[in-house]
């Protein structure tokens, strides 16, 4: 408790004393410099290192910006006439904040969404703002009248938020907490190259020596003599001949402060190539410390000078061109090292899309399905619905594939992933079911349900603000459970999800009598829901005592009541009360469908909800934006299910009374 609250006051205290970020720019002059597409397009496929896996810098980059933007771009004014007239890409948006981190601060960076996080911090607005605004980093840093920022507010309002669990926090709070979050990964990259941007004084007769009479020296210069410093600061520390020694002891006490910085950061140096025991990449940290303790080679001598230059440019075209030959070096020693295999695949993928790409025609795909609604006998539309969306499948298949190469691992390795494969599954399933009914009902919901599941991926992709690529944890680092249990248990989840709407979709055309007198199309939907459960079920109890030997494997024992394990098992039992019912004749079509729908919600719950609860093995993903789509999802589902019910009971006792004037011809008289 007593470091975590050091912490956050040394964050205070470096928020509050950003040298750059205190001042106003002048209006009208947000950006006036470019980045040439060819310096972006080169960086973008920078290797370097963070979250335990080499990536391309366009993929750290993307992430970073959805961490602390919320979106995939940053969209600018930069006339101030209130348009928002240039948008910038996430590695154009991280090579500003590096190479122009004064006016970076002025860029609308942090969303806020609750306008009583404005009221707590002490930034002023007008009125009641029930939308979103954004805030700058420069507005986070400007004293208000009490001589505070709102930064030191936020830190020290989180402290007090934070021990308390994500579930019990009120909307504010949890704002708060994930704003000041936002805020120092953003302080971290806003940084992280500061010290290669002044250059340190030369002071003393010693050190003037070793950097021939400069007065001046970069960090990039200091570091191709490391070793050499280090032997003189070694011989200088106990020397009291101040005209000797000048500033040397404080320089090192600066290096020292980057040696010791337990943060790390995001690594894009390659190691010396006989330095094995260093990391496949450095960071600037290691940097440091590998060129005052071992050296640097020549190839690292080559980015350090680069990289320098870069940052240390006066001009634009002199910057882009040393950016350009710091990336050449630093590809060409990944390269030698084995360090670059993936990084042009992951940045074509990351390019793409292709997951996003298929919500495009998936869309297309239910436009078109509409339209056969339209005129059912034009069989080229039934033909143009089921090519669009099997094309659509297609991408988002590709999209799986190239995560299992880039990563070389089975499909489902996070929640992201599952939103993913459960929409190809579902899709899947729906046109084998409409190849062989060839009603139009599967057909109808496979693109809606496939679009959905994406869009509520990218949303979860921008919530989170996490690499999705990212390694397994130790426990779970196996491929052979992770392509049994998880792929099995998501094939069911996915089973169960489509065959509550199937079900959900009979009830709603029963409800409002669409296609009334077409009895073989209701029994077809009714039918297809059977096949549907089975098939999940199947997979579920698969997947469920498969996982149950992984546990037994990783944490010795089969079951231990946790609350996925209960999930998992409400599917099935679920499912199999379902089935039975079915079969026994308890349940007709009415309460199988309103059963079936009822099941979709206990898939979700076993899903996503019990990751929420904050007990047990599995609380990840826990995101506000995730409780209330599933309470959303909970009362939608839940509201189609009883109206449906409803309106076919009402139907059915309306179709039992006679018409007034049937009495009166019937009557004795």
């Amino acid at each position: 408790m007593i470091q975590s609250y050091l912490k956050s006051i040394l964050v205070v205290l470096l928020l509050a004393l950003l040298p750059a970020c205190g001042r106003k720019s002048a209006p009208h002059t947000l950006r006036e410099h470019t980045w040439d597409s060819a310096t972006v397009e080169a960086l973008a496929v920078l290797p370097v290192q963070e979250g335990g896996r080499i990536k391309p810098l366009s993929m750290f980059a993307s992430y970073s910006l959805y961490l602390v933007h919320g979106r995939r771009d940053m969209k600018l004014d930069t006339t101030g006439d209130g348009k928002q007239d240039l948008t910038l890409s996430p590695v154009e948006w991280l090579l500003d904040v590096w190479c122009f981190p004064n006016e970076a601060a002025d860029y609308p960076l942090f969303r806020i969404e609750n306008v009583e996080v404005l009221d707590a911090i002490g930034i002023e607005h007008q009125g009641q703002r029930f939308d979103f605004d954004y805030i700058t980093y420069r507005q986070m840093l400007t004293p208000t009248a009490d001589g505070r920022s709102p930064a030191q507010r936020l830190m020290q309002l989180q402290d007090g938020y934070r021990g308390i669990p994500g579930s019990q926090r009120a909307p504010v709070e949890s704002h708060i907490v994930n704003t000041a979050s936002r805020v120092f990964a953003y302080h971290d990259l806003h940084q992280q190259l500061a010290i290669w941007q002044s250059p340190f004084a030369i002071e003393g007769e010693a050190l003037k020596k070793l950097f021939d009479g400069q007065e001046q020296v970069w960090l990039g210069q200091l570091l191709q003599r490391g070793p050499q410093f280090r032997a003189l600061v070694r011989e200088l520390q106990d020397g009291r001949d101040e005209q000797l020694v000048g500033n040397a002891i404080s320089i090192a006490g600066v290096l020292r402060g980057l040696i010791e910085d337990t943060r790390g950061g995001m690594a894009m140096f390659p190691s010396a190539a006989e330095a094995e025991a260093w990391n496949r990449l450095v960071n600037q940290d290691g940097l440091v410390e590998q060129s005052l303790f071992v050296g640097l080679d020549t190839r690292q001598e080559q980015m350090v000078d680069h990289l320098q230059r870069a940052l240390a440019a006066d001009n634009q075209p002199e910057r882009e061109s040393e950016m350009q030959a710091f990336q050449k070096v630093v590809v060409a020693a990944a390269k030698s090292r084995g360090e670059y295999a993936k990084i042009e695949l992951e940045t074509e993928y990351l390019a793409q899309s292709w997951h996003y790409q298929s919500v495009h025609w998936f869309l297309t795909a239910m436009l078109v399905v509409c339209l056969g609604w339209v005129w059912p006998r034009a069989k080229w539309l039934w033909w143009g619905g089921m090519g669009l969306t099997a094309y659509a499948l297609s991408l988002l298949v590709y999209d799986v594939v190239l995560r299992c190469l880039i990563r070389g691992r089975p499909p489902i390795l996070n929640l992201y992933d599952t939103f993913l494969f459960i929409a190809a599954t579902g899709v899947l399933s729906a046109l084998v079911a409409e190849w062989i009914t060839r009603r139009r009902i599967a057909l109808s919901l496979a693109p809606i349900f496939g679009a959905l599941l994406v869009m509520l991926a990218r949303a979860f992709e921008v919530e989170e603000g996490k690499d999705q690529l990212a390694p397994l944890i130790a426990v779970l680092d196996t491929n052979y459970y992770l392509a049994t249990h998880v792929t099995a248990i998501n094939m069911g989840y996915a089973a169960g999800m489509f065959a509550a709407l199937l079900g959900t979709a009979w009830l709603v055309l029963q409800a409002l009598g669409i296609r009334r007198h077409d009895t073989s199309l209701h029994k077809s939907i009714v039918r297809a829901t059977y096949g549907v459960t089975a098939f999940g079920l199947t997979f579920a109890v698969f997947g469920t005592i498969y996982g149950g030997v992984w546990a037994n494997d990783s944490w010795g024992r089969f079951w231990g009541w946790d609350p996925k394990e209960n999930g998992a098992l409400l599917i099935c039992l679920s499912q199999i009360a379902l089935l039975h019912a079915r079969m026994s004749g308890w349940v007709r079509d009415l309460g199988f469908c309103v059963w079936a729908g009822i099941t979709g919600m206990v898939v979700a719950f076993s899903w996503f909800h019990v990751n929420l609860l904050e007990i047990g093995l599995h609380t990840y993903g826990f995101a506000g934006s995730t409780k209330s789509a599933l309470f959303s999802y909970y009362w939608i589902q839940g509201g189609l299910i009883g109206l449906g019910a409803i309106g076919v009971l009402l139907r059915r006792w309306l179709g039992r009374v006679p018409a007034v004037g049937k009495v009166a011809s019937e009557s004795p008289s």
